[in-house]
């Protein structure tokens, strides 16, 4: 039976833009979960979205959300490491 661990981070939200859609950038505080070491997590907005627009659902995201919970699989992560 597969064991888990979960682990938390304290989270920000940035916008980044690339050539097209508008980005919601995840931002952690600290490089303290293993499993997202060297991964970038940002949310596609749709087409057509402002950037005011974008700017509102950051606000909201920056006010309310205050970390991330990551559960990896003990197993999925030896494996991970071979």
């Amino acid at each position: 039976m597969a064991t888990t661990k979960t682990e938390r981070a304290g989270v920000g939200f940035g916008i980044a833009r690339q050539a097209g859609p508008i980005i919601l950038e995840v931002r952690t505080h600290h490089d303290t979960i293993s499993a997202l070491r060297g991964v970038q997590v940002g949310f596609e907005l749709l087409n057509g979205i402002t950037a005011e627009q974008a700017k509102k659902i950051l606000d909201v995201l920056n006010e309310n959300v205050i970390g991330v919970l990551v559960t990896t699989s003990v197993e999925d992560e030896a494996a991970a490491a071979r």
